[in-house]
């Protein structure tokens, strides 16, 4: 039964602003992308993110991020992949983290692949790094894991 559940969320190659994933689960507050580009030919979908917050207003999260993302259950924090072009390692991606009670994001500083998050909860989030090749499973503690930038949107 997990299998099934976990098929049929969305990955980082097909997601949508419609999918549930994007929804807190109160529905008080929701991640909605600009236009989604692969960032080469066949590689996981990235654009402009925006968090719409309770009141509807639209805050703008990063220009290039990926995706889907990931709420807690108390939908007061939501994962979300951000991509980074570097260079010396090439193209990047690192976890962010906005807390939309305090209406701060959280850029930390690990490197990942290609993210794809299944779980987010007691402020440890789940998922895969790299699914489709080398995969490695994700295990990030926001409480262990080394801050790059926060700042208030």
């Amino acid at each position: 039964m997990t299998e099934r559940i976990e098929n049929s969320l969305s990955n980082p190659w097909a997601f949508d602003n419609a999918d549930e994933q994007m929804f807190s689960p109160n529905k008080q507050n929701r991640i909605e992308y600009g236009e989604l580009i692969e960032l080469a030919m066949g590689s996981p979908l990235a654009g402009e993110c925006y968090w719409y917050d309770s009141n509807n207003r639209r805050h703008k999260i990063s220009s290039l991020c990926g995706g889907p993302p990931i709420w807690n259950p108390e939908g007061t924090m939501v994962a979300i992949p951000v991509w980074r072009r570097t260079l010396f390692k090439g193209t990047i991606q690192q976890l962010s983290v906005l807390d939309v009670l305090k209406s701060e994001w959280t850029l930390y500083k690990r490197t990942l692949r290609v993210l794809d998050l299944r779980s987010f909860r007691n402020e440890i989030i789940s998922g895969y790094d790299s699914p489709i090749y080398a995969t490695t499973s994700l295990h990030f503690d926001l409480n262990r894991e080394e801050v790059e930038k926060r700042r208030k949107i």
